[in-house]
């Protein structure tokens, strides 16, 4: 009926009447179009709250003013010393063996000098290392003066073992730094037992940088706990918030002895370390080991001890609003986007989402991350320009200069998204929804209505 009224009208209607009276009427929608969902206004750069607890720590701190952590009356009184026990006993709650001991630093890159420092490295030296990973860890090298010998990366961006094997017996490195980005297992990272396989027959010693891999599992037991060393990171960006710090862990008792005094210990202050070697060990390195003044502040270890209590409540979520978001991707555009799965034996933190653009173009790359950006989702293209964790951009201070095609292949379509913690359920589907949506009208053809 409705549309028979609209042809009388218009048949009786003039020619310029009827003109307009067309172009005004609603447009069909078109077979196939895709909706844009709302612009997500939402402040991706917000990190991790700090809980009432840390606050109330660090105000007794202060009002101590023994800041300092040979400031503390004792080990037992130290914020720092007791952290450090809490975090030995953190590595100890899966199923494998936690490590002996830990040291609280002022940042993880401090953590990687001294542990490279510790298992011998020296100017002059060759480190085997990763291609794919965060500027600083080529930096701790160079500051040595040893020289990074990158080794390739997959698509998953984990470490290629048959690179790995390859440069181990090319190469004349004695240890290789290897890097677990973003918080996953399961991404980022390689087959562990076959790796161990490899540094056990090409006689290399294993530095695990575990910036992001606090919480991460491999076969039940935390990440790190099998390296001769391991480092990890407190900074605003990571699974624990307390602006800058870092830890080192091991299980060898002189090379820990060796490693509190490079971080800052002088004379007999070693006492006030609850988590030690023997008295003999610790007075050998005070008079052995240069001092580096990298120590952890009582004041950021108040911060961090409440949310390194927490921190496994806080990992499950993670995991959950994760899976939700790449369940959403996976659902709507399989053919556009993938997330690459778990290896086994792996866990994840999901506090990144990371994944690949299928096949695009260059235009439909740019287009892809334009569309996204001017929707509120700002991802990171991880082989950018200025992106720290690419290669190239190391170049310019000494980096090294080497042909890496699957580095920059899985590079070219990989994008990283911090999943901030002040988000909620509905923000994550949101901005699942975006990316999604702007896959489809970048990346293959598609109609916006």
């Amino acid at each position: 009926m409705k549309a028979a009224a609209a042809l009388s009208i218009l048949c009786c209607a003039s020619p310029t009447d009827a003109l307009a009276m067309v172009t005004s009427l609603p447009k069909p929608a078109v077979a196939g179009a895709v909706k844009a969902p709302p612009v997500l206004k939402k402040d991706f750069t917000l990190p991790m709250g700090i809980p009432e607890e840390s606050i109330a720590g660090v105000v007794d701190v202060l009002r101590s003013g023994r800041i300092n952590r040979y400031s503390a009356s004792s080990a037992e009184a130290s914020q720092v010393a007791q952290l450090e026990q809490e975090l030995v006993d953190f590595t100890g709650r899966g199923e494998g063996p936690g490590v002996k001991y830990a040291l609280g630093v002022n940042s993880c890159s401090s953590a990687i000098l001294i542990a490279l420092l510790s298992v011998g490295v020296k100017s002059g030296d060759e480190v085997l290392s990763n291609a794919f990973t965060f500027t600083a860890v080529p930096s701790a090298i160079l500051r040595i003066g040893a020289k990074p010998v990158l080794v390739e990366c997959e698509n998953s961006w984990g470490m290629d073992l048959d690179d790995l094997e390859k440069k181990a017996a090319s190469s004349t490195a004695k240890v290789l730094l290897l890097s677990h980005m973003r918080s996953k297992a399961n991404l980022f990272m390689c087959d562990m037992d076959r790796l161990y396989e490899i540094c056990d027959k090409h006689g290399l010693t294993v530095v695990e940088d575990c910036a992001h891999a606090l919480g991460v599992n491999w076969r039940g037991t935390q990440l790190g706990n099998r390296a001769k060393v391991a480092a990890y990171s407190c900074q605003s960006d990571k699974l624990i918030n307390s602006g800058e710090g870092g830890f080192l862990t091991t299980n060898d008792e002189e090379l820990f002895s060796k490693a509190i005094y490079m971080s800052g210990c002088y004379e007999m202050r070693y006492g006030k370390h609850s988590v030690r070697g023997s008295d003999e060990l610790m007075e050998k390195a005070m008079l052995s080991e240069r001092n580096l003044s990298v120590r952890m502040t009582e004041m950021t270890a108040a911060v961090i001890r409440p949310l390194l209590a927490n921190l496994p409540e806080r990992v499950a979520q993670f995991q959950r609003r994760y899976q939700e978001v790449v369940g959403i991707l996976e659902e709507e555009v399989p053919d556009l986007i993938e997330v690459p799965k778990p290896l086994e034996h792996a866990s994840v933190v999901g506090d990144h989402l990371n994944f690949h653009l299928i096949n695009p173009t260059e235009e439909e790359n740019k287009a892809f991350q334009a569309k996204t950006k001017e929707m509120g989702v700002p991802l990171n293209w991880l082989r950018s320009p200025v992106n720290a964790r690419y290669h190239v951009n190391w170049r310019g201070y000494g980096g090294p200069v080497q042909d890496l095609p699957a580095t920059d292949a899985a590079l070219a379509t990989a994008y990283d998204l911090k999943l901030p913690p002040h988000f909620d359920d509905k923000d994550f589907a949101h901005l699942a929804k975006i990316i999604a949506y702007a896959a489809r009208v970048t990346v293959r053809a598609g109609e916006e209505e």
